[in-house]
């Protein structure tokens, strides 16, 4: 009977997950149907030059196929062990955006200069309503299953389904032959958003060091969230200022009923296109750098609303039992599965180490006070390089050769006594390279 329930459950999971393949039949075929005629995008005026009236009626029918479809396969695929009602309850939710997505994506690109006052009304209601309202009726499907931000919870799901959206904005708004300020100031904030919503599940799900998480928490030595970062910071380059295109196309007038118009970069250029970049990358590892340091273990993950109730880490003692597998502090068994990992005892140890390095530098899990000391002074011994680094990336002046011989050596004093958070060590890699790559560049 064990034997038949688990093929037959496995079975019902596999169904599942084909059905989500339903949902890239629905977007090829509307990619089809757009590609032949019926639901041409491009405005179509008749002989005496009326105004397409249908065009507004393909653009949703065309969102509707598309985005819906496309969302369809992320849940079923994220989501598909879990319950009914928290699938339908995401699944909702991301066809929501993802449609409307569609539709501003695909208006953004084919409408001209003068009429993308549409656009920038359906993008403003993209973001600041229904992204935010959207996510509030996501975490109603909040289960056991899986943590919210974990593989298959719903606020991965939904970050992810948002986050291509609006990274596929960002791309046909770049595509445009016409552009002024809103355009691009409109496509610069899609590509902010698809970065922003990538770190959040990349730390979401794997956290700073990989401690408490189930499967490959680190390649090569280094935390995953580290590479995650590393390989979604090209999103930025994306971004796109003022100065970046002068060609005949370009259009500088903008739309007289819009008030705002985007995130304007106006001193980006060809020159410092890799600062966005850089200045994106340094910020995550600062942030979660002083997230470990100060609010790490401080009880926040006791709101259920954003972190679930497989993350109460409130002490040191909660720390470690993520790794034994322990229930006594916790009193979570979601996370017992970790205790499977002290059979590899290599892998056991790594993470035992990583999970005593990281509960010593918080405020809120180390013993003393001497370890948090450490890794704050460490964080603070770093910053010159990257401010140094940021400036010259940004504005292109290299600061006095004296002043970066000066403060490099404080990076390796920053590497050994943070230890303990991988993302200031990371930082504080980034600041010793670049300071290197600061000197040969002002000795040239």
């Amino acid at each position: 009977s064990d034997l038949f329930l688990s093929v037959s459950s496995s079975t019902v999971v596999e169904s599942d997950v084909a059905t989500g393949g339903w949902g890239l039949v629905s977007a090829f075929l509307a990619v089809l149907l757009a590609l032949t005629g019926p639901l041409e995008l491009r405005e179509v005026k008749d002989s005496a030059g009326r105004k397409d009236s249908r065009q507004f009626l393909r653009l949703m029918i065309f969102g509707l196929m598309f985005g819906c479809g496309l969302a369809w396969f992320i849940v079923m695929q994220s989501m598909s062990k879990d319950v009914f009602i928290p699938i339908f309850v995401t699944a909702f939710s991301c066809m929501v955006m993802s449609t409307l997505g569609t539709v501003c994506a695909v208006m953004g690109y084919f409408l001209d200069t003068s009429e993308f006052g549409e656009v920038e009304q359906i993008a403003n209601v993209w973001t600041v309503v229904a992204f935010p309202v959207f996510f509030v009726i996501s975490s109603v499907s909040l289960s056991a299953h899986a943590h919210p931000f974990g593989i298959g919870g719903w606020a991965s799901t939904y970050l992810s389904v948002c986050g291509l959206f609006a990274g596929a904005f960002c791309m046909l708004i770049r595509m445009r032959n016409e552009k002024t300020s809103s355009t691009r100031g409109y496509g610069n904030v899609g590509c902010i958003i698809s970065w922003l919503c990538a770190i959040i599940v990349i730390y979401g799900r794997y956290g700073i060091a990989g401690v408490g998480v189930v499967g490959v928490t680190t390649v090569v030595g280094i935390p995953v969230s580290i590479l995650a970062t590393l390989c979604s910071s090209p999103i930025l380059l994306l971004l796109e200022g003022e100065s970046s295109s002068s060609s005949k196309h370009t259009h500088q007038r903008s739309s007289a009923k819009s008030k705002w118009h985007g995130l304007v970069l106006t001193k980006l250029t060809r020159r410092n296109w890799i600062a966005p970049v850089l200045i994106g990358t340094i910020g995550v590892f600062i942030t979660a750098s002083l997230y470990a340091i100060f609010l790490r273990g401080c009880g926040l993950s006791k709101f259920s609303f954003l972190f679930g109730t497989n993350d109460l880490i409130t002490n040191q003692e909660d720390v470690f039992s993520h790794i034994f597998g322990s229930k006594r502090t916790t009193g979570v068994g979601a996370l017992d599965d970790v205790a499977t990992m002290a059979q590899k005892s290599v892998v056991h140890t790594k993470t035992m180490i990583a999970a005593a390095r990281l509960s010593g530098s918080g405020i809120w899990t180390a013993k003393s006070i001497v370890g948090p000391f450490m890794h704050l002074l460490g964080l603070a011994a770093t910053l010159p390089s990257l401010q140094f680094l940021v400036k010259h990336s940004w504005y292109g002046k290299a600061p006095l050769f004296g002043k970066v011989v000066l403060v490099l050596p404080l990076n390796i004093l920053s590497i050994i006594v943070g230890r303990g958070i991988p993302s200031l060590v990371a930082a504080a890699t980034i600041g010793l390279i670049g300071g290197t790559l600061q000197l040969t560049s002002i000795k040239n």
